[in-house]
């Protein structure tokens, strides 16, 4: 079975040693698992299984007994699994990033780069602007192209970062130029760091309603009542946006700045029920 640090959902975890266990020997069961942890219901494993249960704190500690875990894999264990059932952005974000920390941890080999560059928001403002800015090196300036602006250390972190991603590259004449390629992260860590860059992208447009004049920006806002149906097509309608966005962006001439444009679309209300209760 693979090491508990090549993990990033203690779901599978789980699942994949109750298989292995059960192909050594036939007679190991749900049951017995449950029973060795401190269920009353086998049934209950079933459900943590399925992501319909989880693990408690005080279980976690059963679960390392019966798993033979050493220290460090302990600590790991805990961290995933709290990483797993954390509702709040801040809570999976501290997990996950106690995960990255490990040195065995294959989260870290894979996405540790990758997790990084949505960490800071200035890392896409810095690529964009890279697309139109003839930097020469001087990182000072080129912070200060920046809105709001960033220090000479911060830009160079962007810079050595975006290289070593191959989102830019240098060209004949010096300068840098932007590559088509996209990165991409383990599922698991996708959903924490696309959260961090969202979270940032927000508090940047709250920052432009008092740093930006209203002819240099565009906010606005609009509530519906729509049924699933009509979700579902809003939600396609923006991404269809969102290409056809894409498309003037890289077909445009005379670029002369960086724009962040968000989408936003979220409940305001609970769902009405066929029986019209909540």
């Amino acid at each position: 079975m693979k090491s508990i640090f090549e993990y990033n959902d203690y779901r599978t975890f789980l699942k994949e040693f109750y298989e292995e266990k059960k192909a050594e020997n036939p007679h190991f069961s749900y049951r017995y698992m449950s029973n060795k942890v401190g269920f009353k219901s086998p049934g209950h494993f079933t459900l943590i299984i399925q992501g319909k249960a989880n693990i408690s704190i005080h279980l976690i500690e059963r679960f390392a007994d019966f798993l033979k875990l050493n220290k460090k894999e302990r600590a790991y264990f805990q961290e995933l699994v709290l990483f797993n059932q954390a509702r709040k952005h801040e809570d999976k974000k501290r997990h996950f990033e106690r995960m990255m920390s490990f040195q065995e941890s294959s989260v870290k080999i894979l996405d540790e780069d990758q997790y990084a560059f949505y960490s800071e928001w200035y890392y896409t403002a810095v690529r964009e602007i890279l697309n139109f800015y003839p930097f020469d090196g001087d990182f000072a300036k080129l912070g200060k192209m920046v809105e709001p602006p960033i220090s000479q250390q911060e830009a160079r972190k962007a810079v050595l970062l975006l290289e070593k991603l191959g989102l830019i590259q240098k060209n004949e004449t010096g300068n840098y130029v932007l590559n088509e390629k996209m990165i991409t992260t383990g599922y698991q860590a996708q959903a924490v760091a696309i959260n961090n860059h969202i979270i940032n992208s927000l508090r940047l447009a709250e920052n432009a309603l008092d740093h930006f004049p209203r002819d240099q920006r565009n906010l606005s806002t609009v509530s519906v009542s729509v049924s699933p149906a009509g979700y579902n097509r809003i939600v396609e309608e923006l991404r269809a946006f969102r290409r056809r966005i894409l498309e003037i962006a890289h077909n445009d001439e005379g670029i002369n700045r960086a724009y962040q444009f968000n989408f936003q679309f979220f409940p305001l209300s609970k769902p009405l029920t066929e029986g019209g209760d909540t």
